[in-house]
């Protein structure tokens, strides 16, 4: 059987490159756009060159040339995208066999239309073009452009992970490449064999992807469920606690009533009268028109006056009467338990400042939380804080009744606020 012409070294850059490039459209780039784009720039032309000066090697050295372009794919991920260096090892193995696959399945049609024919001609580029366009374009829009609408779009991946896909993607690159190693055997049923291979290959590393996805997605839906559970809970020990703190309240005021009846000195008034003052700031609850929004209230007011923390809230608790318990904890639960735990962290107690409302507005209902912070909160591109599992809870909790979740920081104040229609129910 005929031998056929071997992929152009040109060709092979252009699919790795492209493999790369659609990362650096998914995932976060290190720098601004016109640096990201110069640096990939600077990288496809150091791959084309350095495998059109390789490409006449002897096969001895043929190995050694492939792994330094797949490390020079690796520097390409690393350097441009906001990645960890296991990170960038997953995705150079699937990067990798990617452009394998779409090289292969293009020659593959070239040489069936031109058998004896190089590269270069204007009908091959644009079987080339279209190839490549329909291969890279596929896969960006069946997968690739999930991962842009994600809150975090790296693929987090483990030791094993990563090993694995590097021990399936060399696999394939090997047995796909295998044939080739003897003289003249470049015919048309070994084209089919590789791409056959390097479709296999690129198939098991999606399937491996999709399962990392499905993996980190029930960790979040796990952190997301312990977030509303811990706050129901809080809520229950809350409402038991004030209402044993209301009882000692009550009974201790007979006491000092009885006291005051018996003795009447100037001092003993006063610290009486001191007393009384102190008993009532813990008797007095929140009356906003919402019980169960006044057991949360009363419960941060009491653990911000133990922790030195000026809290403030104005609240229409009415407006939140048609939700249920559990959403009412999730979205001002879990929002003053972000202010608290973020101004706990300031030296300076003149510092520990939350001020929260809840209000109507336009038709709609304002819940807002605002808080103190020493240094800016870093947003994801969602503009939520990364890893905010606390936030991403009152965000899914918001979208039930059709509402929106809004962060910002500026001139030292993180605010939180969750818009609802009001008519929602």
């Amino acid at each position: 059987m005929t031998a056929l012409p071997d992929i152009p070294r040109l060709y092979t850059a252009l699919a790795e490159w492209l493999a790369c490039l659609l990362y650096l459209l998914a995932l976060r780039p290190r720098f601004g756009k016109a640096a990201t784009a110069a640096g990939a720039a600077g990288w496809l032309l150091a791959l084309g060159a350095f495998l059109q000066l390789t490409g006449g090697v002897p096969l001895l050295w043929w190995i050694p040339c492939m792994m330094t372009a797949i490390a020079m794919m690796y520097g390409c991920l690393y350097s441009l995208c906001r990645v960890s260096a296991l990170d960038a090892g997953y995705c150079c193995a699937r990067a990798f066999l990617l452009a394998e696959f779409a090289a292969s399945i293009e020659w593959q049609l070239h040489c069936l239309l031109w058998p004896q024919r190089g590269g270069g001609t204007l009908p091959a580029l644009a079987l080339l073009a279209a190839v490549y366009a329909a291969v890279y374009g596929f896969v960006y829009l069946y997968e690739f452009r999930r991962l842009r609408g994600m809150a975090d779009p790296a693929p987090n991946a483990s030791v094993q992970s990563m090993a694995s896909a590097a021990v399936m993607a060399l696999a394939a690159f090997a047995v796909s490449n295998l044939a080739f190693t003897q003289p003249g055997s470049a015919t048309i049923w070994v084209f089919n064999t590789r791409t056959l291979v390097d479709f296999a290959g690129v198939l098991m590393l999606s399937l491996q992807q999709d399962q990392l996805r499905e993996a980190r997605l029930h960790r979040e839906l796990e952190a997301m469920d312990g977030v509303l559970r811990r706050q129901y809970e809080q809520y229950q020990q809350s409402r038991e606690s004030i209402r044993l703190i209301n009882r000692h309240c009550h009974d201790l005021k007979l006491q000092i009533a009885a006291i005051r009846a018996e003795r009447d000195p100037g001092k003993r008034a006063a610290a009486l009268a001191e007393m009384e003052t102190g008993i009532r700031m813990y008797e007095a609850q929140n009356e906003t028109g919402n019980a169960v929004l006044d057991t949360l209230l009363t419960a941060k007011q009491i653990f911000c006056q133990q922790h030195d923390i000026n809290f403030t809230c104005v609240a229409d608790g009415r407006l939140l009467e048609h939700m249920p318990a559990g959403d009412i904890c999730t979205l001002v639960g879990t929002a003053l338990d972000n202010a608290t735990e973020s101004v706990q962290t300031l030296a300076d107690p003149e510092k520990r400042l939350i001020r929260a409302a809840i209000f109507a507005q336009h038709g709609f209902v304002m819940l807002r939380f605002e808080n103190y912070c020493e240094t800016p909160v870093p947003l994801d591109d969602d503009g939520l804080p990364p890893h905010g599992y606390g936030v991403r809870a009152v965000r899914a909790t918001a979208a039930k009744y059709d509402g929106t979740v809004t962060v910002h920081c500026q001139d030292n104040w993180f605010t939180l606020r969750v818009l609802l229609p009001r008519t929602a129910g």
